[in-house]
């Protein structure tokens, strides 16, 4: 394995994810087209919850989805550059699968801290969203349906609650998938839910993924600690969009 090349390709993926993880979409559809910046409202934040308080529930929807987006955009790009690019993978440590996967860390971390809004931004749940997701799309599905389950049912539209818990339970599912891949035949099944369909040979519910979203998901408890103080207080309200 040749060690000065994995640090490359790895800080590569890492500066890619944050610079594409950096570009402040509700700062972008906000100003471009409202004329406003969501930071100088309600809990000026630049994410997708606080978009939807400042613009409405079709900006805010719209911030998260571009937010996902973008996440999954640097994840398959970096993917497709380690698998079909210049770099021989059988050189790389992990086959290069944690890289892609540092690609989401280094996002969620440029989300929430952008250069290019002196390093402020949102909270890192729709790139957590984007990690599971990002990766299949029973994935997608299950992270979807886990959200807003929580969101509208359990807990009556408190996003931080949700987001919180969600979260957790994401990562506990992601585990079980881990864990399943143990079931000798098991790969070829689990493969089908990939993107991909296991035609080409994707990413496959590994630890690259459980450790990544741990590492998010405590940048995303870190991120919310003004909402857990509100939660412990019981001041925490529920997500009001106009």
């Amino acid at each position: 394995m040749d060690i000065l090349l994995n640090i490359a390709v790895a800080l590569g993926c890492i500066i890619w994810g944050f610079l594409i993880g950096s570009i402040p979409t509700g700062v972008i559809v906000g100003k471009v087209f409202f004329g406003k910046d969501p930071r100088d409202y309600g809990s000026h934040n630049s994410g997708g919850t606080n978009s939807g308080r400042v613009l409405g529930k079709k900006v805010g929807i719209l911030v998260m989805v571009l937010d996902i987006a973008k996440t999954v955009f640097a994840f398959w790009m970096a993917w497709i550059f380690l698998r079909f690019g210049p770099v021989d993978r059988s050189i790389l440590f992990d086959d290069g699968v944690l890289y892609n996967y540092l690609v989401c860390a280094a996002a969620a971390f440029g989300h929430c801290f952008s250069p290019f809004l002196k390093f402020k931004g949102g909270k890192a749940v729709a790139c957590f969203m984007a990690i599971f997701g990002g990766s299949s799309w029973l994935g997608f599905i299950i992270s979807l349906a886990v959200f807003f389950t929580i969101f509208l049912v359990v807990f009556k539209k408190v996003m931080s609650k949700a987001s919180l818990l969600s979260g957790a339970v994401l990562i506990l599912i992601s585990g079980i998938f881990c864990l399943l891949r143990l079931i000798p035949g098991a790969d070829g099944v689990l493969n089908i839910f990939l993107w991909d369909f296991g035609l080409v040979g994707g990413v496959c519910f590994g630890w690259e993924m459980i450790a990544v979203e741990v590492v998010v998901y405590i940048l995303l408890v870190i991120r919310h600690a003004s909402n857990i103080q509100r939660i412990r207080q019981g001041e925490e309200k529920p997500l009001e969009w106009k």
